[in-house]
């Protein structure tokens, strides 16, 4: 089909298609026709009349007048209203028009859709005219203008088909600007929060949808990404509501708080005290029963020594006692002897009568009673010592003996004369001070009671060190007293086992393992202190970077805190210490991310709205930044505030239509051609078959192309 091309007033270059064998009047005729629908300006802007006037268009520096407040606003919104008055007046006038189809049908309906939407064309164009001259400052008409400006544009609107050469155009270009109006603030922004990001986009898409849900907030949904200006944007636009962010802290400060507590055992310093009491008093409770059965098993040895020393006496006694009948036996023979001299005649074996023989008699017979009840007192004396060393030897075969001082004083002064602890004056302090006080609690056959030796291990340790190492720190004498405790300690433990105490050593390891647990409870309650007073120490903690307090309350040689606390503890601290790791993170972008954040405002600033004041003389990025947010728009501001709170928000906006793509929709309203029939019938008065009334024998592909 041959094209036709015609040079517009503006410079443009419109190009037409034409049926086969039109003449070149013919075409003529019909550019002319479609010049005013095509003569507008490619984008929406002012009329030359309202356009604002430079000095050198006004003749002088002076003559520029200030605009009013409504004025400016007028001007502001025209571009995007006067599209949609212009289609609104034209097709509401065909519609209008259009009703003349109940009187005189098909042909009625068209022509007044024609007349129709000439007519409101031209009106809505009248009511443009004349807030152009009452808002816009324009010139009114002179002279004949105030009759041949309203005709032509009646006949302007009359001359438009409505099945698709006003209507269309006018409406997409209406709806696509009334729509960019209203999506100014949302488009904006969303260009503004995507730009922050640049080539990150992507990955912090990703990041924010994986954390909707989880309580985060936008920055820190994104904080693993180095993307310093996308965090000063959040932080400058959620600044605006101080509400949110204070909400924020407090839920997230009070999750994070609860889950330290529970791990402290109390929410203030207090309160964790108490409860590590009040674990220590349970402690004792719990394994003191262990410990009193286990001493008490151990003295039993003095009840094997008791009875081995009373055995002992028992058969001394009783040899005393036969050596006694032995003696008395010996008596009575000589007293039986004599009696026989004295008492009896050799010659005639007759007894002689005299004192002297009565009492050899006499004596003969004591010393057999006495030497009987002898033998009898040797016999009870025998059989009481057996029975007592049956006992003892009993006790003993069942693991219970003496516990005996001396074997234990021989071990510990064997330490000093170790070649390792050469000098070692704590060593040999600690050491003398356990051998005199175990000396000193030493009873009866070199037995010590148990109950003493276990008060001797808890005390006279400490007492040798802190009297040697007066003065110093309590780290220091704490460290000094393990080192000799952890060589006398299995010592005194050993000994008290063999003494029959079982249990004795399972009694202090629980007992170890309870304090050890209480004492973690307490690093616990020290990290909710450093986590509530200073952070950075809260997470040099949790690092392994402060070994000498996991030792100070640990203990000696316990100061690797990931190997001394149980993994659930640590997961809790080490959750909590990367939260605060995460917001410094976000703060030191933020603060990086200043001067990127300004520079990104001014590239999205309308440039007729750009302040004279905003120089390079203005080097505070807080007070520019204050500036380009209220030049940016209200609007704009509130829709990033109010997105970039949450994730969901955020990549919602992100993710929003941006404006090219949205211009694809629109384009669809401005092609009848794609719209349903019933549609194209109702909004441009053909046919349901689509087929202008005007031109039945014309097919809208052959409209014009502009």
């Amino acid at each position: 089909m041959p094209i036709a091309r015609f040079q517009l007033p503006d410079g443009r270059v419109a190009r037409f298609e034409v049926p086969e064998g039109t003449s070149p009047e013919q075409a003529q005729s019909m550019i002319q026709s479609q010049l005013p629908a095509i003569s507008q300006p490619a984008a929406p802007g002012l009329p030359e009349s309202l356009r604002p006037r430079t000095a050198a268009s006004e003749g002088s520096p002076g003559a520029r007048q200030d605009l009013t407040t409504t004025q400016r606003v007028y001007q502001a919104v025209r571009p995007y209203a006067a599209p949609v008055v212009e289609a609104l007046g034209a097709g509401g006038g065909a519609l209008l028009g259009g009703g003349a189809g109940t009187v005189l049908g098909p042909v009625g309906t068209a022509t007044g859709a024609v007349g129709g939407a000439g007519l409101g064309y031209g009106i809505a164009k009248e009511a443009l005219e004349l807030a152009d001259v009452y808002l816009g400052g324009k010139a009114p008409r002179q002279g004949a203008a105030h009759v041949i400006e309203p005709v032509r544009n009646i006949l302007e609107g009359a001359t438009f088909e409505a099945g698709g050469r006003v209507v269309g155009p006018l409406l997409q270009k209406g709806l696509g600007k009334l729509a960019d109006l209203r999506q100014m603030p949302q488009n904006k922004a969303a260009s503004i929060a995507r730009n922050a990001l640049g080539p990150d986009l992507p990955e912090a898409i990703n990041a924010l949808k994986a954390s909707q849900g989880t309580g985060v907030s936008a920055a820190q949904a994104t904080a693993d990404i180095n993307s310093p200006t996308w965090q000063a944007l959040i932080a400058r636009t959620t600044a605006r509501d101080p509400r949110f962010l204070r909400a924020l802290e407090e839920s997230q400060g009070e999750v994070s708080l609860n889950a330290l507590v529970k791990l402290a055992g109390g929410a203030t310093a207090t309160e964790a005290r108490t409860t590590n009491q009040v674990a220590k008093q349970t402690l004792n409770d719990i394994t003191s029963p262990a410990r009193q059965a286990s001493l008490s098993r151990a003295n039993k040895g003095m009840d094997v020594a008791a009875l081995e020393n009373q055995a002992a006496q028992d058969a001394a006694a009783a040899a005393q006692k036969v050596q006694q009948v032995r003696t008395l036996e010996s008596g009575k023979n000589k007293a039986i002897d004599a009696y026989y001299k004295y008492g009896i005649d050799d010659t005639t074996g007759t007894i002689i009568p005299g004192q002297q023989a009565n009492h050899m008699g006499s004596l003969a017979q004591d010393a057999e009673r006495w030497a009987s009840k002898a033998a009898d007192a040797s016999l009870n004396l025998g059989q009481g010592s057996r029975y007592s060393q049956a006992a003892a030897d009993t006790l003993r075969a069942a693991g219970v003996k003496p516990l005996e001082t001396q074997p234990l004083v021989d071990s510990l002064r064997k330490i000093t004369r170790d070649p390792e602890f050469a000098g070692n004056d704590v060593m040999r302090a600690s050491v003398d001070n356990l051998t005199r006080d175990l000396i000193e609690w030493t009873g009866k056959g070199g037995v010590i009671d148990a109950r003493a030796l276990d008060a001797i291990r808890k005390n006279s340790v400490n007492a040798a060190v802190r009297d040697l190492l007066k003065g110093q720190d309590p780290g220091v004498q704490r460290e000094a007293a393990a080192s000799v405790m952890a060589r006398v300690k299995p010592m005194i433990v050993d000994a008290v086992e063999a003494a029959g105490g079982k249990g004795y050593r399972s009694y202090l390891e629980d007992y170890a393992k309870g304090m050890q647990d209480i004492a973690k409870q307490k690093l616990s309650g020290k990290a909710l202190d450093l986590w509530k007073n200073d952070k950075d120490a809260f997470v040099r903690l949790v690092k392994g970077e402060s070994p000498e307090t996991v030792e100070k309350i640990l203990g000696p040689g316990k100061y690797n805190i990931a190997v001394e606390l149980a993994e659930n503890t640590l997961d809790t601290l080490h959750s909590e210490a990367a939260k605060v790791l995460r917001n410094a993170t976000i703060k030191s972008q933020v603060e990086g991310g200043q001067t990127a954040l300004k520079e990104l405002l001014l590239q999205h600033m309308s440039k007729f709205r750009f302040p004279s004041y905003m120089s390079a003389l203005i080097t505070a990025t807080n007070k520019s930044l204050n500036i380009l947010e209220n030049k940016i728009g209200r609007k704009t501001m509130g829709t990033l505030t109010e997105a970039l709170k949450t994730p969901e928000g955020a990549a919602n906006l992100l993710e929003s239509l941006p404006a090219a793509e949205r211009t694809r929709v629109l384009r669809l309203i401005g092609d009848p051609s794609k719209w349903s029939a019933p549609a194209r019938a109702t909004v441009t008065g053909t046919t349901a078959a689509g087929v202008n009334m005007l031109a039945p024998d014309r097919n809208v592909e052959n409209e014009f192309v502009r």
